[in-house]
């Protein structure tokens, strides 16, 4: 990886304070691009930016690969000149309420999109890439249709440049409120990238390996996926029970035709890559092992009842390593360890992961090795989005578990009062190129601020910072970590 040793902290946007009822592109963004250049930590990892369903509002349950998440756009930072008069919300500070936001939001940014002349030379710029084109066909007719696009009429169900200008036409108002928001999302986040790389700050993105079947990508390149005449899926994307998820995971997102993949070289998946490298300055590419073996679900059934089936994996990093810099790519390679899979990894020098939490034992059959011992060639984790923070890590721990902590503990160079700094201080110290933690585990924080809970539906993805202050008694202690660590190349 394209790399210095160097650390980093998960924080996703939408966990910013400030902005109505959600995080945002705006002035908070900046601030904690301050933060980091401040404590001397040097990438930003963000999850997905993409649009999100409006059930579970998951950033990984996306309808476009390309898109961006519209309720990040900061409003008082539009392109429009428009007066909006709307009628204020109250929001909750400490958790996003999606449903009311994107609400307001939509009403918002609707309103300032209603006079814009999209034959503008930047719109008519930003128009240029086919990809943008489809993706925003796709929103329009499917705010338009309310249903899955297998289920729309003949004269939709594939894209063309007909369709493209018959929607812009048919459809003024959506279009436009699509093009508008879209264009504003795109500007706004790279002007906040922009000032972040000219802090010496990278960010590092992350994609889903899957998509949405209701999805722009599936729609625009049906032949790519698993798809039966009728559009329909009958096999789902899901995760093997483990030890974390006994009954096993069910995505209910769509599998890859891979074979029709191979025939077309993978374009899209270059494409898809590179679009999402023009964003971000690394990459981290969600459930990698899927492109080794993934599960496969029928339509409607457990996931116990799924099956192993192969991936293109040779042939598949052969080809798309011919246009895509390998070297900014990072493998969520958790769960299912496969020897293809660091075959991979080391002839393409990519990253895999390590996280703290599932690698301190917890009874004594186990091949575990101290932090210090781990490789330099990864990315290593006190604990990701799905984990609970490290506070309530320790509260559910057994015996063992905590023994084992106590003896590498031990070991440490560097030590702290605070057990949690300890545990993110194992990290640091570990040979991994790059060390990261989220910003939860930064401030102490339990069990109430966890972001996610894989398998669940229900009040996930919602934690916010209240204030930026929060931040300022952690500044010393951060930066002292990196300084120890030689992490602020």
């Amino acid at each position: 990886m394209d790399i210095k040793k160097n650390s980093g902290i998960i924080l996703h946007p939408t966990s910013l304070p400030g902005g109505v009822g959600i995080g945002d592109f705006g002035k908070n963004s900046y601030e904690f691009i301050d933060y980091l250049v401040e404590t001397k930590t040097k990438v930003w990892q963000v999850l997905p930016l993409g649009p999100t369903d409006e059930i579970e509002y998951s950033p990984y349950s996306s309808p476009s690969s390309v898109l961006g998440n519209i309720n990040l756009i900061d409003l008082t930072n539009l392109s429009s000149n428009e007066v909006i008069k709307i009628e204020d919300k109250v929001f909750n500070e400490k958790f996003v309420d999606y449903k009311k936001v994107y609400e307001y939001k939509k009403e918002y940014l609707r309103l300032s999109s209603k006079n814009i002349d999209i034959n503008e030379k930047e719109y008519q710029f930003f128009l240029e890439d086919i990809t943008i084109r489809k993706h925003l066909t796709f929103l329009t007719l499917d705010q338009k249709n309310k249903v899955s696009w297998n289920k729309w009429i003949d004269s939709e169900y594939n894209y063309t440049e007909q369709l493209f200008e018959f929607v812009i036409k048919e459809f003024e108002s959506d279009f436009k409120f699509n093009l508008f928001t879209q264009f504003e999302f795109y500007k706004q986040w790279f002007q906040l990238k922009e000032y972040a790389n000219k802090s010496g700050i990278k960010i590092l993105g992350d994609i889903p390996i899957y998509v949405n079947h209701n999805s722009a990508d599936v729609w625009s390149d049906k032949s790519l996926f698993d798809l039966d005449e009728n559009g329909e899926m009958t096999y789902v994307s899901g995760a093997v029970p483990d030890d974390f998820t006994v009954d096993g995971q069910i995505w209910n997102t769509a599998l890859y035709n891979w074979e029709n993949n191979r025939s077309g070289n993978y374009e899209y998946w270059i494409n898809k890559l590179q679009n999402n490298l023009d964003k971000f300055d690394y990459l981290r590419i969600d459930h990698f092992v899927g492109f080794f073996q993934y599960w496969a679900i029928p339509i409607n059934e457990t996931a116990l009842n799924g099956e192993w089936r192969k991936g293109p994996w040779k042939n598949f990093f052969k080809e798309v390593s011919k246009n895509i810099p390998m070297s900014k790519l990072l493998a969520e390679d958790l769960g299912v360890i496969l020897q293809e899979t660091n075959q991979i990894l080391k002839e393409y020098n990519i990253p895999g992961m390590k996280v703290l939490q599932q690698r301190i034992p917890s009874d004594g059959v186990n091949e575990e090795i101290h932090p210090h011992d781990w490789n330099q060639n990864i990315i290593a984790y006190t604990g990701t989005h799905d984990s609970p923070t490290i506070g309530q890590w320790f509260e559910e721990s057994n015996d063992f578990q905590m023994r084992s902590f106590d003896e590498y503990k031990q070991k440490l160079k560097y030590s702290y009062s605070n057990d949690i700094w300890n545990f993110i201080s194992l990290v640091w110290e570990s040979p991994a190129i790059l060390s990261v933690t989220t910003i939860q585990d930064v401030l102490n924080l339990g069990r109430s601020a966890r972001f996610n809970i894989p398998g669940t539906k229900n009040d996930n993805w919602s934690w916010r910072l209240e204030s930026m202050q929060e931040l300022d008694i952690t500044i010393d202690k951060l930066k002292e970590l990196n300084e120890n660590n030689s992490r602020v190349n």
